[in-house]
């Protein structure tokens, strides 16, 4: 007598909806996200002259919906980027507050990107916002590890903000100024001269006698 097959058991209609609706649910957002990165594959391939009007914006918002930190990051370049052609005071202010919109909603997606608080506080320099261009200083150097091609910007713009600093600011500037001596103290030298930083690299090197008579040397020899 031959096995007879099993009866195939009825799936209830409630747990076929639930999967429906969660099969759609998965569809839209997959297709925010998918919007945001085609638009984002658009931005690189265009200058700031051959981008339409509202084209950052659209960027914003797609990130803003489907949570792309990279679409949000490529808008606010864009902004920055578009700062020169600026017709008005009045219009190159809300390219600058749209660009810092755009970076802090890159942050909440990550958070330790260094490269975007450092353009975080570019952005409130120019915006006359030192004391906010002073916490997202430091928060580069918070999230960004050692990096030698950053010391030229990282120390131009912490002597520019070193009287806005908090104790922790200043303490994350101290540790820069340690750090780029260590491993290139002729050019910390010359940054310093550049860009009246003296009295901040030797705050820096205190606790470091010996760091802090070759700086005194080499101010010296830039003197001759």
């Amino acid at each position: 007598m031959g096995l007879r097959e099993p009866h195939p058991t009825p799936v209830p209609k409630a747990a076929i909806a639930v999967s429906v609706l969660c099969g759609l649910l998965v569809l839209l957002l997959s297709a925010g996200r998918l919007n945001a990165e085609w638009l984002l594959l658009r931005s690189t391939t265009r200058t700031v002259q051959s981008s339409p009007a509202g084209f950052a914006d659209g960027l914003s918002r797609e990130a803003a919906r489907s949570g792309v930190a990279r679409a949000a990051a490529a808008a606010a370049a864009l902004r920055l980027a578009g700062l020169q052609g600026a017709a008005s005071p009045a219009e190159r202010e809300e390219l600058l507050g749209a660009a810092v919109a755009d970076l802090h909603r890159t942050l909440l997606g990550a958070p330790l990107a260094a490269a975007t608080w450092e353009r975080l506080a570019f952005a409130e320099q120019l915006r006359h916002r030192p004391l906010d261009a002073a916490r997202a200083w430091r928060m580069a150097v918070v999230a960004g590890a050692f990096d030698p091609s950053a010391m030229p910007r990282r120390l131009q713009s912490g002597f520019a903000l070193w009287p806005f600093m908090d104790a922790d600011g200043r303490d994350a500037m101290d540790l820069q100024v340690r750090s780029f001596f260590a491993w290139g103290p002729g050019s910390v030298t010359e940054l310093a001269v550049r860009f009246g930083g003296a009295e901040i690299v030797r705050h820096g090197l205190a606790a470091d006698p010996a760091a802090a008579a070759d700086f005194e040397r080499r101010l010296r020899a830039f003197a001759q």
